[in-house]
């Protein structure tokens, strides 16, 4: 079963606060819960934060959890780098400013999710 997503995003901010105020407004894009697991200054570039977060997924196929992601992702930016789908149903996907997404949250500069249903 696939329980959960995992995003990864560089943000800017100057604190946890800003960093909390931008993954709410994240929440605020997507269709469900969104946590924050891990807050830290990206080591390559200072202005930004890299948060990793989980949001709860739920699905028990692969094709109606690659859906459910890809409409969520598709509320916070257009447009999304797929990657090849792993042996074991895992997929993921990169969206970066640098690649010509936009972001619909101010301040996100790139972002990842995965998905797999490997505990």
């Amino acid at each position: 079963m696939f329980e959960t997503i995992r995003w990864r995003c560089h943000v800017h901010t100057h604190d946890r606060r800003g960093a909390e105020r931008v993954a709410g407004r994240l929440a605020d894009r997507l269709d469900r819960a969104l946590r924050i697991e891990t807050y830290e200054r990206y080591w390559k570039y200072p202005e930004l934060a890299e948060l990793r977060l989980i949001s709860p997924l739920e699905s028990v196929s692969s094709d109606a959890a690659l859906l459910s992601v890809l409409q969520s992702a598709w509320r916070i930016a257009t447009p999304w780098t797929l990657g090849a789908p792993g042996t074991d149903g895992e997929f993921s996907g990169v969206a970066s400013v640098n690649t010509g997404s936009r972001f619909s949250v101010a301040g996100v500069e790139w972002m990842e999710f995965y998905v797999t249903d490997r505990r």
